[in-house]
């Protein structure tokens, strides 16, 4: 078949869709079916990214060099998607709902999230006005909803994320074959529960997870807490799909084959005038079990401030300062790791921004390789989409983009 007969009979699908939701439209004028998404790109500048000079082993870790890099940069804002939204009118104040929502590298074209088809979220369910909504799918647990949706990222984006979004605030993970209720929100409060099968037989507790949060949300004030516990796999550091390339940072990457993952976080806002102040902390725990590469529990606590500043109706100027500490695991002493981010994103239009983001880790310490060997931490700034960690401990990060919305 010639690319002019393929791209033909791919316009042909599409007409063959867009006639049907046209349709299905105009047959039901109670439902809906909405397409929408983000389009994010630019350059990017990192002072040094670690390439590996010799394969590591247990016993011999990898040998790396730190290398400058430019390049284009997908999704640093926002991570590229395009989704479909469903809603049909059931009345008496209830909807079905469906949510599809498709990842990929604006570069390169790529799916995103191990290639799925719709890798960031995919799900189903019914809302109700007095009892709530209720949905099923592939979903993000109550600490992205909640603690994420007021947390550093929403202010300086990804690259302001906890080191290695070690603990899910920046929404690397998502849960799998989930259910999920959120209430409805009364008096500022709106309270949410999550819970994902495992799937594994023989085994209730293996590969699943759970999660609940509460917020408050009333004028100038948000407040946000949540608490997440995930379980591996019964094999060494098999985690089904939920966490995607979430231990390919050096932050976490030697404690990607613990048994138990526990995260509690919690943030706040507060807006006066042109400026809002933001404060939030993390606590995760990586609990190593039989078949682990490590021995006890690798503790994280991070505590991060960001500053916001509306200087005209266009032009916005963020900032923020995040410390890290990692206990001490293993044969590998404690780790620190130090935080500055700068950001400014002025709006051509309602739907288009240019933005400038630039970030400074510093880490000390030591911690453990992706096969449980002793080394020194090195920086890694930003969550793991939008950056590579470093060879040593110091990192700076540079990004000019342009992010569209339709």
């Amino acid at each position: 078949m010639t690319a002019f007969e393929t791209g033909t009979r791919r316009l042909a699908t599409l007409a063959v869709f867009g006639g049907a939701v046209a349709f299905s439209g105009a047959a039901a004028a109670q439902g809906s079916i909405t397409l929408s998404g983000i389009v994010d790109g630019g350059f990017g500048y990192s002072s040094n990214v670690r390439v590996a000079q010799s394969a590591g082993a247990a016993g011999a870790p990898a040998d790396y060099v730190g290398r400058p890099s430019y390049g284009f940069q997908s999704g640093t804002w926002n991570g590229d998607r395009w989704r479909l939204i469903g809603a049909e009118d059931l009345g008496a104040g209830r909807k079905a709902l469906f949510y599809f929502e498709n990842g990929f590298n604006l570069g390169t074209g790529a799916a995103g999230q191990s290639a799925r088809l719709f890798g960031r979220q995919s799900w189903m369910g019914i809302a109700d006005e007095r009892l709530g909504t209720l949905t099923l799918g592939r979903q993000y647990d109550a600490i992205v909803d909640m603690v994420g949706a007021i947390g550093p990222t929403s202010f300086l984006t990804g690259m302001a994320a906890h080191p290695g979004d070690i603990d899910n605030v920046d929404n690397n993970a998502r849960i799998n074959s989930s259910i999920k209720y959120a209430s409805p929100r009364r008096y500022g409060l709106q309270f949410e529960a999550v819970y994902g099968f495992g799937g594994e037989a023989g085994s209730v507790a293996a590969r699943n997870a759970w999660s609940v949060g509460l917020a408050y949300r009333e004028g100038p004030l948000n407040l946000a807490a949540a608490y997440l516990h995930a379980n591996s796999d019964s094999a060494q550091g098999a985690w089904n799909g939920i966490y995607d390339g979430y231990y390919s940072s050096s932050i976490n990457e030697g404690f990607a084959s613990a048994a138990r993952l526990d995260v509690f976080a919690a943030a706040m806002t507060y807006r006066y005038r042109a400026l809002t102040a933001g404060l939030n902390w993390s606590h995760a725990r990586y609990d190593a079990g039989a078949g682990s590469l490590f021995a006890g529990s690798a503790i994280f606590d991070t505590v991060q401030a960001t500053l916001s500043w509306q200087a005209t109706a266009a032009l916005r100027l963020a900032g923020g300062y995040g410390y890290t500490h990692r206990s001490s695991v293993s044969d590998a002493d404690s780790a620190q790791y130090h935080e500055f981010n700068l950001s400014v994103f002025y709006a051509l239009s309602k739907r288009t921004w240019l933005y400038g983001l630039v970030g400074y880790q510093q880490a000390s310490g030591a911690t453990l390789d992706a096969w449980g060997n002793p080394v020194a931490a090195t920086a890694s700034l930003g969550d793991v989409s939008n950056g590579a960690s470093s060879a040593n401990g110091r990192q700076v990060v540079a990004r000019l983009g342009l992010r569209q919305l339709f």
